[in-house]
């Protein structure tokens, strides 16, 4: 039996900031990655996005709206597999839908998002992260797209976000390589992006640097508990202790919960095509608005990135989704019609059906800890989420209001309502 303070479960994005701000700390802490090396699922194959202009929860008055039309179709930006598992997720997905719960979940997402922009920033004067701050440009192909993009804008000029509206014309002066003929774009000058799978490993390496142990190709399968305590967890290299665990486990967070709490994540599985870069690279990352795809630049190469798949833990490749993103980047960057493919991905995302991460500790189990269901924020939050769990296993009150997170906010569909906890502003508030 290995024993150490902290145990987590998890060596992606967010493992790796947990065991960072843990072992800056002086806590003996052990990460298990179930992969060859850490961040080999969607905090290495993901857009690259650190994007607080782009806060709104996956649950929303649009989404049940565009939703019927999009979910059967094999090359739509959302599809799933109908399955009975997915029916009691969908029920929830549809409740925390309305325009009241998606704008306080677009207030929280974004502020908690604004908090771990200024974090990257910090860690990359520390570490080689690959931070760039170069902004984000939305595109729009249509009119109707454009004043979506413009409405959006105003919302997040109000939250001061300092959008730019932006003429077709004036996007191709800043992106020539785009085509011609879009109705309009949104510049976000203060977003950022990097390599995920270099943040991930300078996180790690800095991590193990201060005295965290990484355990590669070690995968967790059960929690043992008694009473009100986790005891040991169950790996492929054998029984692990803990004074605490974290959970980080991604999508594959709910089975290892099984037995000790319900936790109702859904995995929303995303694709990337890779080619080599043009000879005139993106200086930013571009989002494609209907298609709801993402051209990130990065060394050597262009990420194109999208979909969301409710397909639970199925690993399956999808032509059809791989074909639609290959049309939508020639379509938008017509250099890459002729660049060389250099790889397909895809990867499960961790979705729970408000929208919102699952960070906190649950009432039920005292040392146990959960870090999950980032969606398709988890590069963006990580810095923050790490800090939020490092101040709950030293027992101190973290400095945001982490309470809409809570593990315990999900009840009965039959039942009422839970009440949720919404901060008045993370964004007044600062880390001493």
């Amino acid at each position: 039996m290995t024993a150490a303070d902290v145990l987590v479960v998890g060596g992606g994005a967010i493992g790796a900031c947990v065991a960072y701000e843990l072992a800056s700390q002086g806590v003996r802490v052990t990460v298990l990655e179930r992969d060859a090396a850490p961040g080999g699922g969607c905090s290495y194959g993901n857009a690259g996005l650190i994007c607080p202009s782009h806060a709104q929860p996956l649950p929303s008055p649009l989404a049940l709206r565009q939703g019927p039309s999009w979910v059967l179709r094999r090359d739509s930006p959302l599809h799933l597999d109908p399955r009975p598992a997915l029916v009691p997720w969908l029920a929830r997905f549809a409740r925390a839908a309305t325009a009241e719960q998606a704008a306080r979940g677009a207030e929280t997402i974004r502020s908690l998002s604004l908090r771990s922009l200024r974090r990257h920033g910090e860690l990359a004067r520390m570490h080689d992260t690959g931070f760039v701050r170069e902004g984000l440009l939305n595109v729009y192909e249509t009119a109707d797209g454009f004043a979506f993009g413009r409405a959006e804008a105003a919302t997040n000029q109000d939250a001061g976000l300092r959008p730019e509206v932006l003429s077709a014309a004036h996007a191709r002066e800043l992106e020539p390589t785009l085509r011609p003929g879009l109705a309009g774009a949104v510049r976000y000058p203060g977003d950022a992006h990097c390599d995920p799978g270099r943040f991930v490993h300078a996180m790690t390496q800095a991590a193990v640097g201060m005295g965290a142990t990484i355990h590669t190709g070690v995968e967790a399968f059960a929690l043992r508990r008694r009473g009100r305590r986790v005891v040991g967890v169950e790996t492929t290299a054998g029984l692990m202790s803990a004074g605490a665990v974290v959970l980080a486990a991604g999508s594959w967070t709910r089975k290892l919960a099984r037995g000790l709490l319900f936790v109702p994540i859904e995995g929303g599985k995303g694709y990337h095509v890779e080619f080599d870069a043009p000879p005139r690279q993106l200086q930013r990352p571009v989002i494609v608005h209907e298609p709801r795809v993402v051209l990130t630049p990065l060394p050597g190469r262009v990420r194109v990135a999208g979909t969301l798949d409710l397909a639970g833990l199925d690993m399956t490749i999808d032509a059809a989704r791989v074909a639609a993103l290959v049309h939508a980047a020639g379509r938008i960057l017509p250099s890459l019609a002729d660049a060389r493919v250099r790889g397909v991905w895809r990867g499960i995302r961790p979705c729970a059906p408000d929208g919102l991460p699952i960070v906190g500790r649950p009432e039920r189990v005292d040392n146990l800890i959960l870090a999950t269901a980032h969606a398709m924020m988890g590069l963006t939050l990580a810095p923050l989420t790490g800090q939020i769990v490092a101040d709950l296993v030293q027992r101190r009150e973290p400095s945001v209001d982490a309470g809409p997170l809570s593990p315990d906010r999900f009840r009965s569909l039959l039942g009422p309502r839970r009440q949720t906890t919404w901060p008045r502003s993370h964004a007044s508030s600062s880390r001493s």
